[in-house]
């Protein structure tokens, strides 16, 4: 087993350094952003949906190569699944734009940042649940590797914005950053070889008693992985439907709404960055206040749409949502048997990016059905945050007093 205090500090710290870097391959659709009202030009003759694939497509792919990351990190050494990830998005990203035919540039893009992000999200979680057994510790490197992810992505946006005013294709070479740090993860990983369940190899007895824990393991999971869903799908329709807020409700045009994208993004980093010190003093309860302070958020958008509300509560929303992402993703691995931690994240970010692609059609929905515009609806899901929060604060005290009673006992 490897974990931090089995190897030398500066091998931790490069370790980290590159799984860090790799979570470019998450953000990696930050980089399509800046061109995207380019590809419906120059692909102009191909069928929309087509177009379309190539550009919210990867989210869909990701999701089974996700599960499929997960199996693999219970069963086989962490560090290759995740370097099979990240050499997959590598090639598939730097050569995305290298022919211009809306085939390739599909086919790239659903390797790249669908069966690459797949893989490598769930893996990079995996390691770091295998580098931090301390629950502390763990979920203080969730939360930074969330603050990098983060602060990379806002990174990458602009380079490629840049990038792109000369030529849309001159976007891609924003990705030439991951050549290297594929290097990284080949040199300064070490190994993560597949977990064993101690206890089996003990006696008859303690092997029994192993084997039906490993029967019901994923039971713990499927509240948390419900309620991930439902808080994610929240918050992504702020995340990713703005665009569609700020025009319905005339508070700015395309700049604002870029603005907003950064200011959300930093206020993430900021909050990831001190997950860890919140979870270390508040453990399980960490995730709690900020249900409800991002419905105020929500609730707050509605009722009052203009420019320093939007984005004042952009800003606290973004900063708060990282207590509910990272506690996530810490407590999962916490749920269940060591042995099946690479299963539980990669169902859990399964939950998390269903959420992702659902979120855009939920809003849509919802303005067909009831003729209402997106700032009538925008308190709706701050009523559901508040909803969810309420049920939490009930499974959270139900869940405490059933471990004090087993602890008595």
């Amino acid at each position: 087993m490897t974990d931090a205090k089995g190897i030398g500090k500066g091998r931790l710290f490069l370790a980290l350094a590159a799984l860090f870097l790799s979570s470019m391959c998450t953000l990696g659709d930050l980089v399509i952003n800046p061109i995207v009202a380019n590809l419906y030009e120059v692909f102009a003759g191909s069928p929309e949906w087509l177009i379309n694939l190539g550009i919210t497509g990867p989210a869909l792919v990701g999701l089974p190569f996700g599960l499929l990351a997960g199996v693999l990190c219970d069963r086989v050494d962490k560090k290759w699944v995740m370097v099979v990830g990240f050499a997959i998005f590598t090639v598939s990203a730097v050569f995305g734009a290298a022919i211009e035919n809306i085939y390739y540039f599909v086919a790239l893009r659903l390797c790249a940042t669908g069966i690459g992000w797949g893989i490598t999200n769930t893996a990079a979680l995996a390691i770091l649940a295998d580098l931090f057994t301390d629950e502390d510790e763990h979920g203080k490197f969730v939360g930074w590797y969330n603050s990098a992810m983060s602060i990379i992505g806002a990174i990458m946006a602009a380079v490629a914005g840049v990038l792109a005013v000369t030529a849309w294709q001159d976007a891609f070479y924003t990705y030439v950053i991951s050549i290297p740090v594929l290097i990284m993860l080949i040199a300064f990983l070490p190994a993560f070889p597949a977990k064993k369940n101690e206890k089996a190899a003990a006696d008859k007895t303690a092997a029994a008693s192993a084997q039906k824990v490993e029967a019901g393991w994923w039971k713990p999971l499927i509240p948390l992985t419900i309620q991930v869903f439902f808080v994610a799908i929240c918050y992504f329709v702020m995340l990713y439907m703005m665009a569609l807020f700020v025009a319905d409700s005339g508070v700015g045009d395309e700049a604002f709404t870029g603005m907003l994208a950064s200011v959300g993004t930093i206020a993430t980093a900021i909050g990831s960055f001190v997950f860890g010190g919140a979870y270390k003093k508040l453990k399980n309860a960490v995730y709690l206040p900020a249900l409800f302070v991002m419905g105020v958020c929500f609730v707050a958008m509605g009722l009052f749409p203009n420019p320093a509300v939007t984005i004042a509560c952009v800003a606290i929303a973004g900063f708060f949502w990282p207590f509910y992402f990272c506690f996530f993703y810490t407590r999962c691995t916490e749920l269940v048997p060591a042995s099946k931690a690479g299963t539980a994240t990669s169902i859990v970010a399964l939950s998390d990016g269903l959420a992702a692609t659902g979120c855009s059609y939920l809003l849509t929905g919802l303005i067909s059905a009831t003729g209402l515009t997106s700032v009538a609806l925008w308190p709706t899901f701050g009523i559901v945050l508040f909803i969810v929060g309420a049920i939490s604060i009930v499974w959270f005290a139900a869940t405490r007093k059933k471990n004090a009673q087993v602890a008595e006992n």
